[in-house]
């Protein structure tokens, strides 16, 4: 997996944007309270009750996802887009 260049402002602006214009009317009220994993360059997402979990199927499904989290309805998670590899069975 490549190392992401995007500096932690321009994910988290990515993924905020990404939320608010694609995701929300999807998830709320649904899912209020858990965790959204969002890839910043394909727009795609997905839900876990916490931040590991969403992030773990969002790889499984993107392994070079570069990812912004966030809490549905309540806010950001951490504040901070990154990118990691993980080793999944």
């Amino acid at each position: 997996m490549p190392y992401s260049d995007y500096p932690p402002g321009t994910i988290a602006a990515r993924g905020k944007e990404i939320y608010s214009q694609q995701v929300r009317h999807k998830v709320e009220p649904q899912y209020i309270g858990k965790i959204v994993a969002i890839d910043i360059q394909t727009g795609d997402y997905e839900i876990g009750d916490n931040d590991l979990k969403a992030i773990k199927h969002l790889l499984a499904k993107r392994p070079e996802a570069i990812i912004y989290s966030l809490r549905i309805g309540v806010g950001p998670v951490y504040g901070i887009g990154f990118n990691f590899r993980t080793n999944m069975p």
